[in-house]
């Protein structure tokens, strides 16, 4: 399992010149958890690959990591691009009225309700989620912005700016980009005797050393 998320170029020795790595850090980790899969490889080389599976959320990376105090710390190298939503059409609605709708595919195989924060005129942002037929129940002349928010993964979109008077309804496209890709952003992962521990989707992560 541990091999075939991570791919065989994760086990393939690097090229380049060795750096000089704390000792017992760099090598090979796996995941020994309940319905969690996946693992970290720390090459002496200062990079990483990492893989995870977990519930709906399938990922991998790769990219820099080093030592910082007794810490691992990693960054996406070269850094994925987010998924993201653009507006397609703003089209007029009854008075006091928001809607918005995912232009086709959609989520492609994700079937979910669409999420969002919600940005008001007198700066409040507040969780909202359209009903089944595209439907937010807000009052559409408070709102100054809407932030989709990405199903499993929950990146947040940039502000789609919600402007004029009157209702809206919003037609809006999700371009998935490198989805399923991670983005790490120097990343810290403690240690805890020999293992390493990510905190991730509201898990707590162990990677745990592959002994040969």
């Amino acid at each position: 399992m541990l091999k075939a998320l991570l791919g065989p170029v994760l086990f393939a020795a690097s090229a380049a010149a060795p750096a000089e790595p704390p000792p017992m850090v760099e090598g090979l980790y796996e995941i020994r958890q309940m319905e969690m899969a996946g693992g970290l490889e720390l090459n002496p080389d200062g990079r990483f690959r990492y893989a995870l599976e977990y519930g709906a959320a399938s990922e991998q990376g790769e990219g820099k990591w080093r030592m910082l105090g007794d810490t691992v710390v990693l960054t996406s190298d070269p850094m994925p691009k987010a998924p993201a939503f653009e507006l397609v059409k703003d089209e007029p609605a009854p008075a006091g009225e928001l809607w918005v709708v995912l232009a086709p595919p959609g989520f492609g195989n994700f079937t979910t309700d669409l999420r969002m924060l919600v940005t008001m005129k007198d700066g409040k942002v507040e969780p909202a989620e359209a009903e089944g037929d595209g439907h937010v129940p807000v009052d559409s002349a408070r709102v100054a912005a809407i932030q989709p928010v990405v199903p499993i993964y929950g990146d947040v979109s940039s502000p789609i700016p919600v402007s004029g008077g009157g209702g809206h309804r919003l037609t809006v496209r999700f371009v998935p980009n490198d989805l399923g890709k991670v983005r790490f952003q120097d990343e810290q992962l403690s240690r805890d005797g020999d293992q390493l521990i990510l905190y991730r989707y509201d898990a707590k992560i162990a990677f745990k050393p592959v002994r040969h």
